[in-house]
């Protein structure tokens, strides 16, 4: 890791949303941002028990306390107009994160921990605080309920070109609103002090006495279990492996390919309860036959489900329900079945219809909770057998050699394995994706150069349409299967369609997918 900072200095913000890296007073409406590490925000005005509405933040930015480098001139007490009339101090939030920086192994997508501790003006913990972390898009990324201890801890995992997330307290119905800049963020670790007496209020319906109110809870009769995060947000990722290792491979990333999406199923301390997965083969640009498997180094045994369906929705293998111990996760659970029956079609040719092959979805129930950083980095690992070789081939930063090497990076250093948020247009079969002449990706290579920190969305641009497969822009048609299932169940669907109006607001709100 490239280092971190700490620190307490201190800023004022009003409306109830702090934000970071300033030391000015702030009454106005302006939003700002946390770009990091080793200061203090202070939120002044009492909510009443909203939930971040009112987020008027400083966007100045300042090094140590009292030394406000910003230029909001109506907010800022640093002469020119008068000041505003102070306003109630909600709180003070003291900023001690890391900031550095990660080992470059081609990632896409980080994790990064987060360690809160909430306390009262008396500096006493505060429990049964509610800690929400959401994306730009309201996409709730991390919530977690403060122990006896006032500490919330767990993780979120985001995109590397994320610029920023929003981090919301609320104890006794007041809520302090935070917005963090995730520019060089490696561990979030915040202190939130509330500096008004917090009212006493009506404890909320809490049907399952987790803690967690039900208008927050995803599972308001479960007490094991109260909020699901879905990696990603939305849509899918693409994981792409090249299957000649330990060779190094043509670089056209399609040798097998998937688009996936993770649910985790979390209790209050934010620890893992449940583990789903969707896996669908969508690409086999390869004469060899591979079967793909997810490897957890638990330590604890679980009950693992697996059903498996072809692109149009016929059923391959029944739902299916066995006990696994620690040991089979550790060793690895097979998903998918030899690629040469899991798709029809390669997918990887010039004038080719893109036309996917099997779903596999899974789910596993651990018989205790497991922290999150021990289930590892989202895809987790994922790997696959080549049957012609007996060869795994891993994501790089997960094994090394006996030289301290990357065990899945090559002699040229490239991976084996890649995981690309979206449904990706990989390159045509034989495309070198590093070479000027055949790429569709020009930004590839810039952001290879720089270890990730620029060109963080090279994905997103292609450069020339001629060497990529065209793949749809939908989720790997996994609503086209849905709405295909519409049409084939017209009395389901009327059912669903009655229970899903009723929960309607709840879906749109928390915009997750149902269970697998």
């Amino acid at each position: 890791m490239g280092g971190s900072s700490s620190g307490s200095d201190t800023s004022v913000n009003s409306s109830g949303s702090s934000s970071g890296n300033n030391t000015s007073t702030n009454a106005g409406g302006n939003y700002g941002s946390n770009a990091g590490s080793g200061s203090s925000d202070v939120a002044s005005s009492s909510n009443n028990g909203s939930s971040g509405g009112d987020t008027s933040a400083s966007s100045g930015s300042s090094t140590g306390a009292g030394a406000n480098s910003g230029s909001e001139a109506d907010t800022s007490v640093n002469g020119g107009s008068p000041a505003p009339p102070a306003q109630e101090i909600t709180g003070v939030i003291t900023v001690n994160d890391q900031i550095g920086s990660i080992p470059f192994t081609y990632n896409t997508v980080q994790t990064i921990p987060l360690n809160l501790i909430v306390t009262d003006k008396q500096s006493k913990p505060i429990s049964g605080a509610t800690v929400i972390v959401s994306d730009n898009e309201g996409h709730i990324l991390f919530q977690g309920i403060s122990n006896n201890l006032g500490k919330v801890s767990g993780s979120i995992t985001v995109e590397t070109s994320l610029g920023q997330i929003t981090l919301e307290i609320t104890a006794g119905g007041e809520s302090i609103s935070n917005v963090i800049n995730l520019i060089n963020l490696v561990g979030i670790n915040r202190e939130i002090k509330y500096e008004i007496l917090l009212p006493v209020v009506a404890a909320p319906v809490d049907s399952d006495k987790d803690g967690v109110p039900d208008v927050l809870d995803t599972y308001p009769q479960d007490p094991t279990r109260s909020v699901l995060i879905r990696i990603p947000a939305e849509g899918v990722s693409t994981v792409a492996y090249e299957d000649l290792y330990p060779s190094a491979g043509d670089a056209d990333l399609n040798d097998y390919v998937l688009h996936i999406h993770n649910e985790e199923d979390l209790n209050t301390a934010g620890d893992v309860i449940r583990l789903r997965g969707t896996y669908q083969h969508v690409a086999r640009g390869a004469g060899y036959k591979h079967t793909f498997f997810l490897k957890l180094p638990v330590s604890v045994g679980a009950t693992y489900s697996r059903k498996v369906v072809r692109e149009d929705g016929k059923v391959v293998t029944e739902l299916t329900t066995k006990t696994v111990t620690a040991s089979d996760l550790n060793q690895g659970i097979q998903i998918h079945e030899e690629s040469n029956k899991t798709t029809s079609n390669p997918n990887v040719n010039p004038g080719g219809v893109f036309k996917p092959g099997h779903i596999a979805t899974i789910e596993i129930v651990f018989n205790s909770p497991v922290k999150k950083t021990t289930l590892g980095i989202y895809p987790y690992d994922i790997f696959i057998k080549v049957a012609n070789t007996g060869k795994e081939i891993h994501f790089p930063g997960l094994y090394k050699n006996s030289n301290g090497t990357d065990k899945y990076l090559d002699s040229n250093n490239f991976p084996w394995a890649i995981l690309v948020p979206g449904a990706w247009k990989y390159p045509y079969e034989g495309l070198d994706i590093r070479k000027e002449t055949q790429t569709g990706y020009k930004e590839f290579n810039l952001w290879v150069a720089s270890n990730g920190t620029s060109y963080k969305d090279w994905y997103k641009h292609i450069t020339n349409q001629a060497k990529v497969f065209p793949v749809p822009d939908e989720d790997s048609e996994l609503m086209g299967f849905l709405l295909h299932s519409v049409k084939k169940n017209a009395i389901l669907v009327a059912v669903l369609l009655i229970s899903a109006g009723a929960i309607a607001a709840y879906i749109l709100k928390r915009r997750t997918l149902s269970q697998v």
